[in-house]
This record gives structure tokens, sequence and C-alpha cells, in this order.
């Protein structure tokens, strides 16, 4: 059976492969100018309570993080969940998700190394399984804080609420699973000041940017296996977006995208909202604050994506992505882009039998970006 990709030596199971060994490697890449890649990481380990449906619960994680700048971090995160200790179903859940995380108050104050005290709020996106069968992709909101005991040692507390799609483990409508855990943190060549570089936005208004791009998107899915069937699932898409860089290597950017998408049965409209996080190798091998005028940034998503004629039921969907552009000037950028965005499998309507990995969207854009503010290097 051919895939989406299979034209171009490619197929489904590869590129949900590479999405996550992108995103399990993803805190390991970091900028050779401001620390490698073991700088100011930890490994942490918890275990709490939690809620789901109407029963009481526990779980245990396992945790891989780097802070990338003062207040930005990415974690990788794996756990275990059983929904119910009382009269349950024997059934338990596996998460494996990505969580980028945010320090408030050292965004707002500045990082104080004698604070032994720190919070943090993030968003993340992975994948669920449960036990009885059923898999799916999931959005994670999480609120936790820490203590420095000493100085390699942390303790911390985490609320995390895991969002399932409608229809994941026999609920008709989108559910959640609510855990409190708490455990340790071990800091991996910590640096306490986590101070700016010059090589980071020295200020939340800086470096700010918006894109705006056009193109053309093939809905691909088993059943959908010839050139000249890619040809005709051919429909117009339309993406705007919004952009911070972060440092000289990463950028983060929100985009909201879509228009319409055809099967072989119907056309209907879609939107797709999802949240970029980008990375210019080119910083890691030109010196220091240089300027170049192309460069190719590959990037990783996490979105949801939503029918129009059934909003109720919005799905997750993950994607990888390669921008490529050249810079006319310091704030004006003309870029092409290519992306791929895996959705569930009742995303399209078809009496063919569907996989997890078999459908999606492939997507080739033309656009254009301006950076509107203030920037903090070139």
């Amino acid at each position: 059976m051919l895939s989406p990709f299979s034209l171009y030596g490619f197929n489904n199971v590869r590129l949900i492969r590479t999405i996550l060994l992108f995103v399990a490697l993803s805190p390991l890449w970091a900028n050779a100018q401001v620390g490698g890649p073991f700088h100011n990481s930890w490994l942490g380990i918890g275990a709490g309570v939690d809620y789901y449906g109407n029963g009481i619960g526990a779980g245990a994680n396992v945790s891989f993080g780097k802070w990338l700048l003062s207040t930005t971090a990415l974690r990788t995160q794996i756990t275990m969940q059983i929904p119910s200790l009382v009269g349950g179903t024997d059934e338990f859940l596996y998460y494996g998700h990505e969580d980028i995380m945010f320090d408030v108050f050292s965004a707002l104050k500045g990082r104080n190394p004698s604070n032994l005290f720190r919070s943090y709020a993030g968003l993340g996106v992975g994948l669920v399984h449960s036990s009885l069968g059923d898999n799916d992709f999931c959005g994670v909101v999480l609120a936790g804080c820490d203590w420095k005991i000493n100085n390699d040692w942390r303790v911390f507390g985490e609320l995390s609420i895991y969002v399932h799609p409608s229809d994941f483990d026999r609920n008709i409508s989108a559910s959640s699973l609510e855990f409190l855990h708490f455990g340790v943190i071990y800091d991996i060549a910590n640096n306490p000041t986590r101070s700016r570089s010059r090589y980071e936005t020295q200020n939340l208004r800086n470096d700010w940017f918006f894109n705006v791009a056009l193109g053309a998107c093939s809905f691909n899915y088993r059943g959908i296996e010839s050139f000249g069937q890619r040809l005709k699932q051919l429909t117009p898409i339309f993406e705007f977006g919004i952009g911070k860089r972060l440092t000289t290597l990463w950028q983060i950017r929100l985009c909201a995208s879509g228009f319409y998408a055809k099967s072989s049965e119907e056309l209907f409209s879609y939107y797709n909202i999802r949240g970029d996080l980008m990375l210019d190798p080119m910083a890691l091998i030109l010196p220091e604050n240089s300027y170049c005028r192309f460069t190719a940034l590959p990037y990783m998503s996490a979105g949801i994506v939503t029918r129009l004629d059934d909003q109720a039921n919005f799905l997750f969907s993950p994607s990888l992505g390669l921008q490529i552009v050249y810079r006319a000037d310091k704030r004006n950028h003309i870029f092409a882009d290519l992306h791929y965005s895996i959705t569930p499998p009742r995303f399209v309507r078809t009496d063919i039998a569907q996989s997890i990995y078999s459908v999606g969207l492939a997507t080739v854009l033309l656009g254009y970006a301006y950076t509107f503010s203030r920037q903090s290097y070139h």
C-alpha cells in the first residue's frame, strides 16, 4: 500500500518515527554559543493521584528536560496511569509527550540565583495508548513549582491535565485526565543563574514577526494510491502566523491555516491551529550573530484540526515541516514551506479502514514574513 510520501521513498511509518525521534531528542539540541547539549538539563521522576471519568487512580512518570533559555524549557516525559484503583476495569493509560515550559516570574523579574523557589506553566502534545486497545494523539496543560534543596536536587509538585479528543477510550466527547504528582529533580550541569546572553531575546516585546502564505494542500489517506489521484486531491490553503525569535537558533510560531480539503467522497472545510518550534541550524555553523541571506528551518508542530461540519469534535494533529528562507533584508523574508500533518483516522469519512498514521495533510506554501518589533540581534 503506497503512502502519501511513497513517491519520494518515504512513508507514514517512517514519518512518525522521525517525528518521535525529533521530539525525544529535541531537549538536547541547544545553541553551541550558549551551552552544550546537557547544559541546564535535568532528570525527573514523580508519582501521584489522578482523576479520570468518575474514578480516582494513580500514576507515575519519568522525564528529561532542558532550559533552552533563561525562561523557556523543553521536556520529554513518559507517564503511566491507572485510571481507577477501586472497582476499575484493569485499564492502563500510557502517555509519551513533549512539553514546552515557561518560567513566568523569571520572565517578568529576571532570574535571581538566590531564589530557591521556581514556578512554571506549559503546554504539550503526545501520544496516548490504552491497554484496552485504543490509540490517539493528546494534549497536555500543566502548571507546577519546585524547590531547591541543594546544588543538585530539587523537589517539585505539578498538576498535569491530559486532554483526549472525542471518541477516545469509549468517550463520545472530549475527555481529560487530571494528574497531581510530586517528585524529585536532578539537575545536570546546572547553571543557577540561567542569565540571558546576547544571543537570546532581551525583552518580551522584542523579536516578533508575522507571516502570510498561500499554497496547495493534498489530503492523503489509505486508498489514495497514484500520483494522479493525489493531484485530484489538491485544494488551496491559506496560512497566517505570528512568532518570536527566542535565540539565534530557536523560534516559536503560532499558525492558523485551512480552507478546503478534498477526499474521493466529499469536499469539506476545515481549519488547523498549531504551534511550531523552529530550528535554524545555520546558527550552529556561522560565526557569532552573523547574518545569512539563505537558511532552512526544520520544525515540529502540535495543534488541533477541526472540520467545520463537526466543530465540536476537535482532533490533535502533530506535524513536521521545513521552511526555506531568503532574507531580503533583516526585516523582510520570503519563504517556501513544506509540511505534513498527521490526523486521526476519523478526520476522513471513507469506507476504507485507516490506521492511526495513514491520514494526513501534505502542504506546500509560498509566503512572506516581516519582523515588526525591535530586534535583539541580526
